[in-house]
C-alpha cells in the first residue's frame, strides 16, 4: 500500500492528522492495517469518538432489529410515540432514518427541560416532509427517543444489550471504557473522553446522533455483521431494505440510516462502487463497505481537532478531503 503510506506521510507532515488508524479488508483477508500517532502509541484497542458513525452503530441497528421483530414499522407515524402538530402528521420512522424529516441541522443546546422529542417536533420544518434529504442530527435524536420507548430501556442500555453484547463489541459504548487509551477529540486535555458533539454533550452524552466510543477491533466485528447481511441481529431481508437507495430522485442518496454511495459522493475517492454503504463521523471517522465484493475500509482519526489546532478554527472541508485522498490512494494501490 505504497500510495496510501505516501498519502499518510503527507497528511502528517501537513499537520492535518496527529492520530490515524486504517484497516482495509477484502472479505476475511486483511489487505492493510496500521496505526500512526504523533504522540504516544496507538493500536487496535485505542478508542475514538465515533461522532455520527454512532447513527449506524446504535439507532440504525436498534431500528432494524425492531423492524425485523415486528415491534416497529418503517411506516409508523411519529405520532404513535409523541404528540405532533398538523404540520408533522405525516412524519414517519423512515423519514427519520433517511434524513427526510423536513428539518436539517439544528443547535439543540437551548433545550433545558421537558422532553427532547417534543422539543424537536416543535421546530418548524425547513421544507415539506419527504421531499429533500437534509442531514439531520435532530431526526436521529428523536429516533433515539422512539427506540427507548420501543425497547423500554435507555438508549445506552438498549445498545449494550441488543447490539454490542451479541456482537462481542465489549469496549464499544457511550462514554469510553475505563482502562483503555482514548484519542482526544477536543482541544482541552480535561475533555479527553468527553463526546465532541455539542448537542449530544448537552443531552448528557447519550443521544441518537452521536456519543459512542469504539476502536478498530470492535468496528471490525461490526463490519463483519454487515458482510453477513445482518446476522445474527436481524434478517437478510431487513438488511436488503436498509441498503437500498430510499431517496431516489432527491439531492442525496440514503439507505435506512446508511449513506448510500453513488456517483455524486466524493469522500470515498472512487474506491467504492454504487450501492456501497457506510457513514462518516465529524471527528474524522468513517466506515464503508461494498456488500457485494466484501471490500471494507475503516478510517479512525483526530482530523477535525487537528485542523482546529492547525488553523485556529474548524475546517471540515479538509477532513472531507482527507477521507477522499486516503480512499483514492487505496484505490490506486489496489489497481497497481
Amino acid at each position: 500500500m505504497q500510495r496510501l503510506r505516501e498519502t499518510v506521510d503527507r497528511l502528517f507532515e501537513e499537520k492535518s492528522l496527529s492520530h490515524l488508524g486504517v484497516k482495509v479488508a477484502l472479505g476475511d483477508s486483511v489487505l492493510c492495517e496500521f496505526y500512526r500517532s504523533r504522540e504516544g502509541t496507538l493500536d487496535g484497542r485505542t478508542l475514538f469518538d465515533m461522532a455520527s458513525v454512532t447513527k449506524i452503530l446504535c439507532p440504525t441497528m436498534l431500528a432494524l432489529i425492531a423492524v425485523d421483530e415486528g415491534a416497529l414499522r418503517l411506516s409508523d407515524p411519529v405520532s404513535r410515540f409523541f404528540s405532533v402538530s398538523s404540520e408533522k402528521e405525516g412524519l414517519t420512522v423512515e423519514h427519520l432514518l433517511t434524513h427526510t424529516m423536513g428539518i436539517g441541522h439544528k443547535n439543540l443546546t437551548e433545550f433545558f427541560q421537558g422532553e427532547i422529542g417534543e422539543y424537536i417536533l416543535s421546530i418548524p420544518s425547513d421544507f415539506p416532509i419527504g421531499t429533500k434529504v437534509r442531514y439531520s442530527c435532530p431526526g436521529f435524536v428523536l429516533l433515539g427517543r422512539i427506540l427507548e420507548k420501543v425497547f423500554a430501556l435507555p438508549l445506552n442500555e438498549a445498545f449494550c444489550r441488543w447490539v454490542a453484547a451479541p456482537l462481542g463489541m465489549n469496549d464499544t459504548g457511550f462514554f469510553p471504557k475505563r482502562g483503555l487509551a482514548t484519542v482526544n477529540a477536543n482541544l482541552r486535555e480535561d475533555l479527553r473522553g468527553t463526546v465532541n458533539d455539542y448537542n449530544c454533550r448537552h443531552l448528557g452524552g447519550v443521544a441518537g446522533n452521536a456519543g459512542i466510543f469504539s476502536h478498530m477491533e470492535d468496528l471490525t466485528k461490526f463490519v463483519f455483521l454487515l458482510r453477513r447481511r445482518g446476522e445474527p441481529l436481524f434478517s437478510a431481508e431487513t438488511f436488503a431494505l436498509a441498503r437500498q437507495n430510499r431517496t431516489r430522485g432527491m439531492d442525496e442518496s440514503r439507505g435506512l440510516g446508511f449513506l448510500y454511495v453513488d456517483g455524486r459522493y466524493e469522500q470515498t475517492g472512487g474506491l467504492f462502487p454504487e450501492g456501497s454503504i457506510g457513514h462518516c463521523g465529524h471527528t474524522g471517522q468513517s466506515v464503508f463497505l461494498d456488500p457485494e465484493s466484501g471490500l471494507s475500509v475503516i478510517l479512525l482519526s483526530d482530523a477535525t481537532v487537528s485542523t482546529v489546532k492547525k488553523y485556529g478554527r474548524e475546517r471540515y472541508g479538509d477532513v472531507m478531503r482527507m477521507r477522499h485522498d486516503l480512499h483514492a490512494a487505496i484505490k490506486s494501490d489496489l489497481e497497481t
